[in-house]
């Protein structure tokens, strides 16, 4: 079988799996290559959870260990880390930033992107700086190559825009992709529940171990446009 190959683009530690680490497992099993640009090692985030308590001069290098060792469980390659700093995405270097994650492009050939969209689903300034240098990478990556490279953003369900009062529209509200990841999800749980620095993390396992949600991961095929009113069920599908 030829090879396939996903980059996925984030910006904190935690991105990955709280939004597609069902996904990425799915795709390692498959026998996909998987990889993930991360920009910032979240150093404005939570100082940990439960009893943890971590000095915020040590959150970066803690943050980034978490990244790993998920990564590894889940079979996903070791990530690739921009060493910007959080919170600080908006103000980086343009062309430095798409240049940095259109290098990771050229260097993997990605079939599939996955990354924020426009309002990065919380309208975080880091998770809106990496979407527009990831679109600005993608499209001068989908010159250089001759295959058709495709890019999706990370999409909610209308249902879960109003359950949680999301200022979300547009694509990030219209999914034209649904993932089933219930195979995975114990261990998409496992690896929230690893991100022991990070209170949020704990309280998203702890809503997905309620089973009120979680079965499913949504994307918005961005380019090429989606054909519409269909759902697809997968990349490959």
């Amino acid at each position: 079988m030829a090879r396939r190959c996903i980059l996925a683009v984030y910006s904190h530690p935690d991105d990955e799996t709280t939004v597609s680490g069902g996904t990425l497992m799915r795709y390692v099993q498959e026998g996909v290559d998987l990889h993930v640009i991360t920009a910032t090692r979240g150093e404005w985030g939570a100082l940990g959870s439960g009893d943890m308590v971590i000095a915020r001069e040590d959150l970066p290098a803690v943050r980034e260990a978490e990244l790993r060792a998920n990564l590894d469980l889940y079979g996903v390659n070791p990530p690739t880390m921009l060493d910007y700093i959080d919170g600080a995405l908006k103000d980086a270097e343009f062309e430095e930033h798409v240049g940095l994650i259109l290098a990771e492009m050229q260097r993997l050939k990605p079939d599939v992107v996955i990354t924020w969209g426009p309002t990065g689903i919380s309208h975080h300034d880091d998770h809106i700086a990496t979407n527009i240098a990831t679109d600005a990478a993608f499209d001068r990556y989908r010159e250089t190559v001759d295959t058709n490279p495709r890019l999706f953003y990370v999409a909610v369900p209308q249902i879960f825009v109003e359950e949680f009062k999301l200022d979300v529209d547009g694509s990030e509200a219209n999914p034209t992709m649904a993932i089933d990841v219930t195979k995975n999800l114990a261990t998409k749980i496992q690896g929230l529940r690893n991100y022991k620095s990070q209170e949020d993390a704990q309280e998203v396992a702890t809503m997905m171990e309620s089973g009120e949600w979680g079965e499913v991961e949504m994307f918005h095929q961005v380019y090429p446009p989606a054909t519409k009113g269909v759902m697809a069920t997968g990349f490959w599908d």
